[in-house]
């Protein structure tokens, strides 16, 4: 005796192959550089210095000016051939099914920071002279607005229940808001203490 009727399994055949095609669909495409990746020479950078970054992290939307959340991450790369080949690569393929990519050692060869209050500034200490690549990022906010009806029509009837002209739909304004999150980098070269403001 079978367990689940025909047409039961058919439907459950059918939303298997569904998820399975979905799947299939989300899977994202990574473009790496072709520049290999010198361990030994990003680790050399990264050795302790005496230099210091100050900065501040902003961004500009919509008449408002936006920071990276309270401790939020900042990380600072050493400028390789292989980072710079991947910024470049980021302009070309940045979408749902490629994106540009490091190898996981080269994502990994970093200093690791954070803001130190809600305004988006942050320091990064003993540092060697060299060039660098700061980056972080901030959430902002794209607020919509849109007219709901918020009450029943009003209309004038004369006495045979018959409507007389227009009517008029009470309406209220509702928003919406969509939180995005945006990517901002900058090159640093550090040749003593440094200030750098990363405003987009």
């Amino acid at each position: 005796m079978d367990t689940y009727p025909k047409s039961h399994l058919f439907v459950i055949l059918l939303l298997l192959g569904s998820f399975s095609i979905a799947k299939a669909q989300r899977k994202v495409e990574y473009v790496l550089p072709t520049a290999t990746f010198d361990k030994q020479e990003a680790y050399k950078m990264l050795e302790e210095g005496k230099y210091s970054i100050q900065g501040r992290i902003s961004l500009k939307k919509r008449g408002y000016v936006n920071y990276p959340d309270f401790r939020g991450k900042v990380l600072l790369y050493p400028v390789t051939p292989h980072l710079l080949e991947y910024i470049e690569l980021k302009k070309k393929y940045n979408s749902k099914k490629k994106q540009a990519a490091m190898t996981r050692e080269a994502a990994l060869t970093r200093i690791e920071s954070r803001t130190l209050d809600s305004d988006g500034n942050f320091i990064i200490k003993y540092l060697k002279p060299g060039k660098y690549y700061i980056v972080s990022w901030v959430t902002w906010e794209k607020v919509t607005s849109s007219q709901v009806q918020s009450g029943s029509v009003n209309a004038n009837y004369n006495m045979l229940g018959q409507q007389m002209g227009g009517g008029y739909v009470p309406t209220t304004t509702q928003y919406d808001a969509t939180a995005y999150e945006r990517e901002i980098g900058e090159f640093v070269e550090v040749t003593g203490d440094t200030k750098v403001n990363i405003a987009r």
